[in-house]
């Protein structure tokens, strides 16, 4: 059960509240007519010991326009939904037409709150056709039935879930397309669904409730709950123009078939009452007060940090209700208002639109600082305005614009459908704001009774269940942001006295949400700079996560065809030669491997478009399943692994945001991005050469990569998936390197023959010339002959280790290998 509370505003309209009676312990019935400016107001509230209700019309009799009538339909928050509150209309009364094949309807919708299926319109035929007309909202999402077929065109329509706001809705069906119009605009077109469009006007029409057979059938979760008026049907398709008119409140158009403002309507546990037309199309801004004291530039900060702005009044009329509003809720502080002249010395406007305002009620003697003070306070017991420094030290408390427009979220609660996590700020228990939930939850300060401690509540006010409690440090502390909750009811399937981590705040699917409930954009999470002034951004900030029964050993299933083993992409970059031993048959080079895979087992958080941002750790590494890999034709087995690094290639869109996660992450399913895996090799690789051409010889070589423990039909490399490059061309003193996956060597003949072979044959014709002089010169041919095999002999050794000393040295941290040939003595 709720603990004792204060019932004071439970609707939101601050100005109107029941009396409680403590002595007597009953609640009196209040009925208030208050005028101000021609304006007046007025509310019903009905309350009792047992059960409580109140709601105040969303519309003030200014005069605007002609009469219309509004219907209540079960518009108070508190109360449980009933299934016996509907407008009923019989067509067979209408004397216009018999059938139609095409219709236009519209209806004007005030919601308060919401249950699981907002039903506006039923139109049942038989028991068989009781969905002949059926308009609906679903979780946000419009559905629209015609002869009991849905209209596909309906499901496109984007409108916000707020509350507390009129909306004017047409659906139109004309020829052979079917239009929905909300507040005067197209909202979605497309051809109209279904070949029956003969529709009987013989049946049963509900407005606020749906109808699972002719006039019967009535579910309680589906109606709706709030204000509704304007509702006509027409044998027609109404123009654009026509309805831009009505959307507008310029015209009151009544349907030919059926008007809510012409026929005579059966109210079922209804109430009505009249309105001008204009009222509906008024909006004006109303206001939450929060009692905590802050200094002005405070009071700015946390009316955006709940979604709003801070509050000042446009006209007297309504500096007057705000007056009346701190009386009556005894929040009688001293307030900031968002007025200033800053902009003009001695004109004050509003911050808002700079609008002036006149007739400023000043307290005796202010504003009496000049340039110095440019900001507004309220006075506390006498309600008049003082001008204060803006950027001081002074404090009051804060009023801020009651946004219906931004919602807050209430997330951890495993709701079904997102409006159930929505919640909006009214006001006031024990003099402060509480926190309506769309479908009828409630977060609100309560006293216990047994030793007055307060705490915040939240709970089911159509049940009268409470649901959790959290106790804070201090009553003006809100329940912002994440906190854990201790349940006093079975909350996702956890136990009474367990606690739950439950978050609140106005963060929406874009922005991430710091602990303390301010609000970040996504891309700020997990960038390695605190964003977030408790620094909560940069916390928990692995990228990859695995299920229970995720098996590392087991590698994971083709992305493209499970049938098939995995082939990863596999690429190799040669960065370097050190050396290649034409006797050793042995090439000593480093390379880069880099390969690519996809594991739809897995789960990535907050990745980057930057690949380097998606470094994983040691530990993550640990995670997930690799590739073991050996090199058959490494000499000695021996590669070393110079450096490896794991990354996370983003390649598709992030999962729609799951509304009851309560730390907003943004998550990618494992087949939205690759895993690549880069690792720097080192080593000497054998080669089989074949030098029967030298030095015209092509050698053929490559580093051999084989998957280890595991079988072909799992994983496996192919060719379409596999290619090599070689990094920076740098020409090697005695080959070529080509680019096919195998590289291949081609030796760089015109070396060889010019260091080599030409001096050598130059040698020996200079010596075999000396066979053709005469015999007398034979001592001195002889000696020549000698030198010259001697010379040849000598340059050849030379050149060949000339040669050798071209092979590249290898460079490390500054280190050079030297070479050094030894002549014979």
């Amino acid at each position: 059960m709720v603990p004792r509370r204060s019932w004071s505003g439970l609707a939101g309209a601050s100005h109107f509240s029941p009396v409680w009676d403590p002595v007597h312990d009953e609640v009196n019935l209040l009925i208030k007519m208050l005028t101000t400016n021609h304006l007046q107001y007025y509310a019903t509230s009905f309350l009792s010991a047992k059960d409580s209700w109140l709601f105040v019309w969303p519309c003030d009799p200014l005069g605007h326009g002609e009469d219309i009538r509004v219907f209540a339909l079960q518009p108070d928050i508190w109360a449980a939904p009933r299934s016996d509150v509907y407008l009923r209309f019989n067509m067979s009364r209408q004397r216009v037409a018999s059938s139609l094949t095409d219709m236009s309807v519209c209806y004007r919708a005030y919601q308060t709150a919401l249950t699981t299926l907002q039903v506006f319109l039923s139109y049942a035929t038989a028991d068989s056709s009781s969905n002949a007309i059926m308009m609906y909202v679903d979780d946000g999402e419009h559905f629209f039935r015609f002869n009991n077929q849905p209209q596909e065109a309906a499901r496109r329509v984007r409108v916000p879930t707020e509350l507390r706001r009129w909306r004017h809705y047409c659906h139109v069906l004309a020829g052979e397309t079917y239009t929905v119009y909300v507040d005067g605009e197209v909202a979605a077109s497309g051809p109209i669904s279904g070949d029956d469009r003969v529709l009987p006007l013989n049946g049963s029409f509900i407005v606020g409730q749906e109808q699972d057979g002719f006039s019967r059938g009535m579910d309680e979760q589906q109606i709706l709950k709030g204000y509704v008026t304007q509702v006509n049907l027409w044998d027609r398709g109404v123009s654009g123009a026509e309805v831009g008119d009505m959307a507008s409140c310029r015209t009151n158009t009544k349907g030919n078939i059926f008007s809510t403002d012409r026929d005579d309507v059966e109210l079922v546990n209804v109430q009505e009452r009249n309105a001008s037309l204009g009222d509906l199309c008024l909006r004006e801004a109303d206001f939450v007060i929060f009692p905590e004291r802050y200094t002005y530039l405070e009071a700015e900060e946390f009316c955006r940090f709940v979604g709003s702005r801070m509050y000042a009044p446009r006209d007297a009329r309504k500096m007057q209700m705000f007056n009346e509003t701190k009386w009556k809720e005894r929040l009688r502080f001293r307030t900031w208002l968002a007025i200033t002249d800053e902009e003009e010395e001695g004109v004050w406007r509003r911050a808002e639109d700079g609008q002036a305002l006149r007739d400023v009620a000043f307290a005796p003697g202010q504003p009496d600082n000049g340039k110095n003070e440019n900001c507004i306070m309220s006075g506390g017991t006498d309600s008049l305005l003082n001008d204060f420094k803006c950027n001081g030290t002074i404090k009051g408390s804060v009023v801020c614009e009651d946004q219906t427009d931004v919602p807050l979220f209430l997330r951890g609660g495993c709701k079904v459908a997102r409006t159930m996590t929505m919640f909006e700020i009214r006001g006031y228990v024990l003099q402060k704001p509480y926190f309506h939930g769309f479908h009828g939850e409630m977060i609100l300060l309560a006293e216990e009774e047994e030793d007055e401690r307060r705490k915040w509540l939240w709970l089911d006010a159509a049940r009268n269940v409470t649901l959790a409690s959290l106790e804070v440090a201090s009553e003006n502390v809100y329940p912002f942001g994440r906190r854990a909750w201790t349940l006093e009811a079975p909350v996702c399937d956890r136990k009474v006295g367990t606690t739950r981590v439950l978050s609140l705040s106005r963060c929406t699917d874009s922005e991430y949400m710091c602990a303390d409930g301010n609000c970040i954009d996504i891309a700020a999470r997990c960038d390695a700079k605190d964003d977030c002034a408790d620094q909560t951004d940069e916390d928990d900030c692995d990228i990859v996560t695995t299920p229970p029964d995720y098996r590392k050993f087991k590698p994971p299933k083709n992305d493209l065809d499970p049938n098939l083993p995995l082939h990863p992409e596999a690429e190799v970059k040669f960065l370097r030669f050190h050396k290649i031993d034409d006797v050793q048959q042995v090439n000593y080079l480093e390379f880069i491997l880099t390969l690519r895979w996809v594991d739809s087992r897995v789960t990535f958080f907050n990745l980057r478009s930057d690949l380097f941002a998606n470094k994983l750790s040691a530990s993550e590494r640990e995670k997930i399943w690799t590739p073991e890999l050996d090199f058959p034709n490494a000499l000695n087995g021996d590669v070393k692994t110079v450096k490896t690094n794991f990354f996370i290639q983003r390649t598709g869109e992030p999962n729609e945001l799951d509304f009851n996660n309560v730390n907003m992450d943004q998550t990618y399913s494992g087949s939205a991005a690759t895993i690549l895996l880069q690792t720097h090799y080192s080593g000497g690789f054998v080669c089989d050469f074949d030098v029967f051409f030298y030095p015209f010889d092509v050698q053929r070589c490559g580093v051999s990569i084989r998957l280890a423990s595991v079988s072909k039909g799992q994983v496996r490399f192919t060719a379409v998936r596999s290619r090599a490059r070689y990094g920076k061309y740098v020409p090697l003193p005695t080959y070529i390197v080509g680019n096919p996956v195998t590289y291949t060597l081609t030796r760089r003949y015109t070396l060889i023959v010019l260091s080599v072979f030409m001096p050598s044959i130059l040698l020996l014709a200079i010596g075999y010339s000396t066979l053709y002089l005469k015999i007398i010169q034979i001592h001195h041919t002889r000696p020549l002959d000698l030198r010259v095999l001697a010379l040849s002999s000598h340059l050849l050794a030379y050149d060949l280790c000339h040669v050798s000393l071209h092979q590249p040295s290898y460079q490390n941290e500054g280190k050079h290998s030297h070479f050094r040939c030894n002549e014979s003595p």
